[in-house]
Formats: structure tokens, sequence, C-alpha cells
């Protein structure tokens, strides 16, 4: 059944059960079963709908690429400064931090797109979303006068794989750099801020 066809309460339902297990057992050690068990349906009821594993991710995946995005149209912050620092602490988790897991788990997700097509569109289109949300965040704050003339896409770039590559190094291996990346980051939001 196409995605589209999947009735949206049933989609989220998937996209819930699907999170939830992937923070838990990430996804070489996920199953059905397991993601059955976070679904409030029957597992009869995930295949209704989805007729493998990567489908059911890939729906996680597309449901949560406007969540980043809402996140921060919740944030009340005053100005972009704010509004990029508070993106970037969603972005820069600490182990067992809320989110810090389900982190681990769509880098672990990245490390199988060039070779699984079902989850590369969605997991392109997730990333998309933050860049695209960085980077509007970072281009309102030029036009204010908040940030120096800086490539918003660039700049959104740089954030985002820098936050993707402090979830490896922090909260997948518990290397302990989180001061020192929590530095590093509110540093370069410090240097992107008009004299």
């Amino acid at each position: 059944m196409s995605d589209e066809a999947v009735p949206a309460e049933a989609r989220a339902e998937v996209a819930l059960a699907v999170r939830d297990a992937l923070a838990e057992h990430g996804y070489e050690r996920l199953t059905t079963a397991k993601i059955a068990e976070q679904y409030p349906k029957s597992e009869a009821g995930l295949y209704y709908y989805y007729d493998a594993k990567d489908e059911m991710i890939a729906a996680f995946l597309e449901f949560a690429v406007g969540r980043f995005g809402e996140e921060l149209d919740g944030i009340e912050a005053a100005d972009p400064e704010a509004r990029l620092r508070a993106a970037c602490e969603r972005m820069f988790l600490s182990p067992g931090e809320e989110g810090a897991d389900l982190h681990v788990a769509v880098m672990e997700l990245l490390s199988h797109a060039p070779h699984n097509e079902t989850l590369r569109e969605p997991l392109v289109a997730l990333q998309s979303a933050k860049l695209d949300v960085l980077a509007e965040t970072v281009r309102e704050g030029v036009e204010a006068g908040v940030f120096r003339p800086v490539d918003p896409e660039a700049t959104a770039a740089f954030l985002l794989a820098a936050g993707d590559g402090s979830t490896g190094i922090h909260v997948a291996l518990g290397m302990d750099v989180g001061d020192d990346l929590r530095t590093g980051w509110s540093s370069y939001v410090d240097g992107l801020l008009a004299d």
C-alpha cells in the first residue's frame, strides 16, 4: 500500500512505534516484532499497511521531516540568534538526553542509505528539511542585521554536518567531548554575529 493510502492516524502510530523501537534497538537489531511491541495495535496491523521493516522506517522518516521545523517554530525566541542557538541545542545532544538514542539510530540509517533506496529518499528529505530550517533562520538573521552577511546554505550545511558528527563521537561512542562541542558550536554562532 502506498504511504499516501495509509490513513494519517495509522501513519502516525506506525511512525511513533518505529521511533521508539529504533531508539531502543538501533537499525541492525530492529525487527518488525520489536516495532510491534511499541505499536498500539497488533503486528498484523503493521503488515496491513507496510510490507517490510524498511518501509515502516521510511514512513517514520517521512513523518519526522516536519518535526524539526515544528520544534523550532515552537521555540519562543525573539530573534534568529536565539532560534539558531536552540536548533544547535537540539542537534548537539549528549548521551542520556531525550532524543539522543534516536539521533544515533538516524546516523545508523544514514550509513545504510547508499545501498538502500527505500531509506535513501526519506533520509534525504529529512536532512534537507533540517537544512532548510537552519538556512532560513540564518537568512532571517542576515536580513535583520543580527548575523553578518554569511551564506545561509553553507552555514546550515556546516552546522548540520557538525551536529551529525557530534552524534557519532559524543553520543554513539561516548567520548567525553560534550563541553568542547558546546564551546565549539557556541563560538561558531558567536562568529556569525554582526559587529
